[in-house]
């Protein structure tokens, strides 16, 4: 039986971690934090470089619930950066998804489309991506905005993604014809 002095007097002895597999943990762990999710500082910049009245609009409408970088929050999708435009909604498993909550927009998902379909239609060209927008505003935000705004934000969302803008723009004319970054 161990004496009061013994059990006081007892140090435990540091094992030491090999220095490959402590400089191994610190690389993950520099690497997560530095890490950032959503655009780049370069592709915001490039963004609002080729649209600044849709990057305004994006700053004042969609920055509050989607980030400034478009990095996605609270419940809301990441808009902007790599992986965040994909062609169908992202699996409501899966970390960092987005699942609706607005039980009035549930009930129309529910009651227009078929058992099993996504909940909304590929994102395939800029015309889509500009369908999507426009229609799926929160509604508290719906009437402050009009089409030149909707169809900023698209212009924004794609010069930030990294695609190649028309001279004049993408409009309705020529949404069909752009085609999202990545897709």
């Amino acid at each position: 039986m161990k004496t009061i002095l013994e059990i006081r007097s007892f140090r435990p002895t540091a094992r030491r971690v090999p220095p490959a597999l402590a400089a191994l943990g610190l690389f993950l762990l520099l690497g997560c934090a530095a890490t950032p999710l959503g655009a780049t500082p370069g592709d915001m910049a490039r963004g609002r470089s080729q649209t600044a009245a849709g990057a305004e609009v994006f700053a004042n409408e969609c920055a509050r619930c989607h980030g400034v970088r478009g990095e996605g929050l609270a419940g809301s999708p990441a808009i902007l950066g790599p992986g965040a435009l994909p062609v169908y909604p992202r699996d409501n498993a899966s970390a960092g998804s987005f699942s609706m909550s607005d039980p009035d927009e549930l009930q129309i998902q529910q009651q227009t489309r078929p058992a099993g379909a996504p909940w909304r239609d590929p994102f395939r060209n800029a015309e889509l991506l500009y369908g999507f927008v426009s229609n799926h505003l929160p509604k508290s935000r719906a009437r402050a905005l009009n089409q030149e705004h909707y169809w900023a934000v698209v212009n924004f969302m794609l010069a930030v993604q990294g695609s190649k803008l028309p001279p004049e723009g993408v409009t309705a004319t020529n949404a069909s014809t752009i085609i999202i970054p990545g897709q």
